[in-house]
């Protein structure tokens, strides 16, 4: 298995950007953003979305000397403060806890260091300004900026390995040190070989492959740990514990052969083309002469036209 170059080579961010098309409609037709689809859509949580509930960030207080992060972003020259050592060549390496000091600030006010070393005899320092011994203590959580928690990796991948799930997102990655984006698919079955650390937006590198494949091709996806506000990647976005499959009895094999490719045609319904494309991030209804026509507008210009509830054109 080839792991050791993701977790040396996963470094930056998955982004997108896109735009969306124009239509003429009437400006008083009832329109859906994106924030009330995501509500339509958690109104029955996900059993998924407590998975990964018991991993949390151990509180500072409790970290023990030797404690393991992964430098994962360049950056992090920009959070190490003097007399630390050069961070050239530090992206993908491993630094070490070895405690916390008083000190500080450059204002006067009390301060704490973190303090880290590496292999080679190189020291860091992290200065919190306005932290002393005692709001220290009292910290549930701590995030060294670009670094990863290797405790945290260790933890998920003990959650993971050896899982089959069915994966929702087709956004999938070459499992080598190139991590090219790959054509993957929706809601098929794989198996989790290993989590390794991933980027500073993205702790976690799920390294997998599909049940169905008999050379069993690796693959990687990118994952956000824990629940805040940039944890956009979480395990019930991109996996579910069940076939999908079974929940729609009525969907023929050629269209679910469609959705698992992300493919959409004329004459699917929407809850087909949300399958196979995901949720929209906005959707504007329109009364017609004939009945209600919905578009329906994906981030990354993708839109769809709806006629009385079935796909009748679009734009990949």
């Amino acid at each position: 298995m080839r792991l050791h170059p993701i977790a040396m080579t996963v470094l930056g961010a998955l982004m997108c950007a896109g735009a969306t098309s124009c239509f003429t409609g009437v400006e008083s037709t009832p329109r859906i953003d994106a924030s009330t689809v995501r509500e339509q859509q958690a109104s029955t949580p996900l059993a998924e979305a407590s998975y990964l509930d018991g991993i949390r960030p151990e509180a500072p207080s409790k970290w023990k000397p030797g404690k393991r992060f992964k430098v994962a972003d360049d950056r992090v020259s920009l959070i190490f403060t003097t007399p630390s050592s050069p961070t050239d060549g530090l992206v993908g390496k491993d630094i070490y806890f070895r405690g916390i000091s008083p000190a500080n600030s450059l204002t006067g006010t009390d301060a704490t260091l973190v303090e880290f070393d590496d292999d080679k005899g190189g020291k860091y320092y992290y200065r919190l300004n306005n932290y002393d011994k005692a709001r220290i203590d009292s910290v549930n959580s701590l995030e060294i900026p670009f670094c990863i928690d290797l405790d945290i990796v260790a933890e998920v991948d003990a959650k993971m390995r050896g899982k089959h799930f069915f994966v929702r997102t087709p956004s999938w990655y070459s499992a080598d040190s190139t991590l090219i984006e790959v054509a993957g698919l929706r809601h098929v079955e794989i198996v989790i070989d290993s989590v390794v650390p991933g980027t500073s937006n993205f702790a976690a590198a799920i390294c997998f492959h599909q049940t169905a494949d008999t050379a069993a091709k690796e693959y990687v996806l990118l994952m956000s740990v824990g629940k805040g506000k940039g944890a956009t990647r979480t395990f019930d976005k991109l996996f579910a514990f069940e076939n999908p499959r079974k929940q729609y009895p009525a969907i023929s094999d050629e269209v679910w052969t469609l959705i698992t490719r992300s493919q959409v045609r004329n004459g699917m319904t929407r809850d087909e083309c949300r399958l196979a494309l995901g949720a929209p991030a906005d959707i504007l209804r329109v009364p017609t002469y004939s009945g209600m026509q919905e578009r329906w507008t994906y981030t990354d210009g993708v839109y769809l036209i709806f006629d009385d509830g079935f796909l009748s054109r679009y734009r990949r």
